[in-house]
């Protein structure tokens, strides 16, 4: 199938590896080049629709998923619709490659794609919010009261309590999912425990885990809005009451995060804050010098760092 380009003045030209791919629909848009150290917005193919998940493989190869089955494909330099085969509202990306990807969406959504396609994966029937794993046989998914394990062949269900909203880790023996009304829970390996950080709520809107000892949350209390385990203790950081619902780390000294309408950059130290879009924003991605974050009205929006 031919890639259809759309013509922006000053943008790069489709990558002619799309050409053909059964995978990629004919909605594509070009990227236009952004200065280093400022945030742009990258022309989505679609419009108006609320893109809630981003995932980067790396600087040329990024996916965005959102409502009504929506997935995007960044190649090169151009963003790309591709053929979902599903039209719920999806929430959660992640992979291992470009050839492995997941994505989780609303009444148990699992789509996986091989580099090819994308097809459904069945055994789920709760909603999905989040996806994480350490490896092709090890993806984590929460959403509901639920959290769904692929070890490479089937899902397995275990009921944790809440309205999970994010799961992170560091190795199938390390992982933690968290949402509202729920606290942290912590997988060892064997079993799952709750943890309670001391932000003075059981909600929590996304964890991040860097290290076995090193673990993110965020939550709505001010003055508590970010909540760090380091040095065996939780520790409450403020962000001048900027809700964080996602968060991505190049390094621990390099942390990124994103709500609300607001990008936050955790330098070791301290939080800055900055509003460089109108939309409300629900994920962000970071991959080697570069950062990409999407939201409402199909928001798409990249900065190079």
């Amino acid at each position: 199938m031919r890639a259809v380009l759309l013509t922006l003045a000053g943008c790069a030209i489709a990558d002619p590896s799309l050409v053909g791919d059964p995978a990629q629909s004919e909605a594509v848009a070009a990227i236009s080049a952004c200065p280093a150290g400022q945030w742009c917005v990258e022309t989505s193919p679609v419009a108006g629709t609320l893109l809630h998940g981003v995932w980067a493989r790396d600087a040329s190869d990024v996916f965005a998923v959102g409502d009504s089955g929506t997935i995007l494909r960044r190649t090169g330099d151009v963003w790309s619709v591709m053929a979902s085969g599903t039209t719920n509202n999806l929430r959660g990306v992640w992979g291992t490659g470009s050839s492995d990807v997941w994505v989780g969406g609303v009444s148990g959504t699992i789509l996986h794609f091989d580099g090819t396609a994308w097809s459904a994966v069945t055994g789920a029937t709760s909603d999905v919010d989040s996806v994480w794993g350490s490896g092709p046989s090890d993806v984590w998914f929460a959403g509901s009261s639920t959290v769904l394990h692929w070890n490479g062949t089937a899902l397995a269900a275990t009921s944790l309590g809440g309205i999970l909203l994010s799961v992170s880790g560091v190795s199938p023996s390390d992982v933690w999912v968290t949402g509202e009304n729920t606290n942290l829970h912590h997988f060892t390996g064997t079993t799952w425990t709750t943890v309670n950080p001391g932000a003075g709520t059981s909600t929590l809107f996304t964890v991040l885990a860097l290290s076995a000892s090193e673990v993110w949350t965020t939550d709505f209390m001010p003055g508590n809005e970010t909540v760090h385990l380091i040095g065996g203790k939780w520790v409450t950081l403020r962000t001048n009451n900027v809700i964080f619902n996602s968060m991505s780390a190049l390094a621990p000294n390099d942390l990124w995060a994103a709500g609300g309408r607001s990008i936050g950059h955790w330098n070791g130290s301290a939080w800055t804050i900055e509003q460089p879009f109108s939309n409300n924003l629900w994920s962000i991605a970071t991959m080697a010098g570069n950062a990409w974050v999407v939201g409402s009205g199909a928001l798409i929006g990249h900065r190079t760092l």
